[in-house]
């Protein structure tokens, strides 16, 4: 979020040794088209209550690997190779985001909403390969230790 700090106008002290200077945190947002301010504090309560942001980079790739798969069943491209000269990428990197494709609807599920571990990212697919059972896939994943 983007702050603007209003600064007073400095005001030295009786003893001309010390200058204060006055700030005040403050948030500027369109609401019904009116423009509000919000203070600082008050803009931090209303982040923490919003529901957590989704990790853009995860979500950018199970779109890709949805698209792609939709591509090879209906016999528009015929492998991963054909997809990867095309996209103009490493047929490693298009076959482990090919492979997110096999993941449980569940765990699709709260990634879109951000709702996924912390630890649940690409670098960590990337490093760890998922197995097609959905209840494996869950034992896998919870298990991700934070920030890896």
């Amino acid at each position: 979020m983007n702050y603007f700090y209003l600064t007073g106008t400095p005001v030295t002290t009786p003893d001309l040794e010390k200058q204060i200077s006055t700030f005040i945190p403050l948030k500027f947002a369109k609401r019904s088209g009116r423009c509000t301010v919000t203070t600082a504090e008050d803009a931090m309560k209303a982040v923490e209550q919003q529901s957590p942001l989704p990790d853009t980079t995860l979500m950018s790739a199970l779109a890709k690997a949805f698209h792609w798969q939709r591509l090879l069943d209906r016999g528009i491209v015929r492998s991963g190779t054909e997809i990867a000269r095309k996209e103009n990428m490493d047929l490693a990197t298009v076959n482990e985001i090919l492979g997110l494709t096999l993941l449980d609807p569940k765990i699709v599920e709260s990634i879109l909403s951000g709702q996924q571990p912390e630890g649940l990212t690409m670098n960590w697919f990337n490093s760890n390969p998922i197995t097609w059972e959905w209840q494996q896939q869950h034992q896998k994943i919870h298990g991700i230790p934070l920030n890896s």
